[in-house]
């Protein structure tokens, strides 16, 4: 446990570091290129809203994450790109005791209206291959929809959730920022009864700081054929230009091991 919270610390002082290269190398709050077609009105607008409300507009991430578990740890490094409605991503996964593999993913986000659609497909070097549908269905408050399925080829859990699985939730947009959200992804076919509940809640704190908390509720039947409940917990802290996210996550996969998953990424 001494090394879990050290290494957090670690984490923490290089999010500092990073926030403090954020604020020197961006005298000015972060501009997206204006559309061409984009009225004055519609550019004034956007300029007004507060850095963090606008943080997402940033094209590419770069996110390092360490894993612990009791006598263990494991890295993930991952890049990703929007190219218009398209992300791609590479990522590295170390674990130095077992594994290590690459991943790459793509995903297509379509949103018109009301609706909001996401395919997104990711192949390993383990030869695993998952691909996922997920929707939104309304404005301000609407309804999660989602499917998610697998070669059943090893990922070396890196699925915190069940991977065979339908998603159904809910949602309500509080403003350009804030939502809140609930709802159960649960396993469709490998028949464990597996099942992980989130209720997510962001809020910004002020015009450059976000927050949100990610509690999990999860039932079902571990590796072993154990049934459990348990409850996770995660928060995931947000600024303009960086990010940090720390995990608690019990029973992790539904195996008899916790893990700590912590988190600092870069917005460029």
């Amino acid at each position: 446990m001494a090394k879990i919270l050290n290494t957090i610390a670690e984490a923490t002082v290089l999010a500092v570091i990073l926030s403090g290269f954020s604020a020197a190398g961006s005298a000015q709050n972060p501009q997206p290129s204006p559309d061409t077609n984009q009225t004055s009105s519609e550019q004034a607008k956007k300029e007004t809203r507060d850095p963090i409300e606008r943080a997402d507009e940033f094209k590419s991430k770069l996110t390092f994450g360490i894993y612990f578990t009791r006598g263990a740890r494991a890295y993930d490094l991952n890049l990703r790109h929007q190219f218009g409605p398209f992300t791609v991503w590479i990522a590295g996964f170390y674990d130095p005791k077992t594994n290590k593999l690459l991943r790459l993913g793509a995903q297509y986000d379509y949103v018109k209206a009301w609706f909001h659609f996401v395919p997104t497909v990711e192949v390993a070097t383990s030869k695993a291959v998952t691909g996922s549908l997920y929707s939104e269905f309304g404005r301000k408050t609407f309804v999660i929809a989602g499917v998610s399925r697998t070669n059943l080829k090893a990922f070396f859990d890196l699925f915190w959730d069940p991977s065979e699985s339908v998603q159904l939730g809910v949602g309500h947009k509080i403003s350009g920022y804030d939502r809140i959200q609930a709802y159960t992804i649960f396993d469709v076919r490998l028949h464990t009864s597996q099942q992980n509940t989130h209720v997510l809640w962001r809020h910004k704190l002020n015009r450059n700081n976000g927050i949100t908390f990610d509690g999990v509720f999860k039932s079902g039947h571990t590796d072993s054929g154990e049934f459990i409940h348990n409850v996770g917990i995660g928060v995931y802290y947000d600024r303009p230009r960086w990010f940090w996210k720390l995990y608690y996550d019990p029973h992790v996969n539904f195996t008899a091991r916790t893990m700590v998953r912590s988190g600092v990424g870069l917005k460029f």
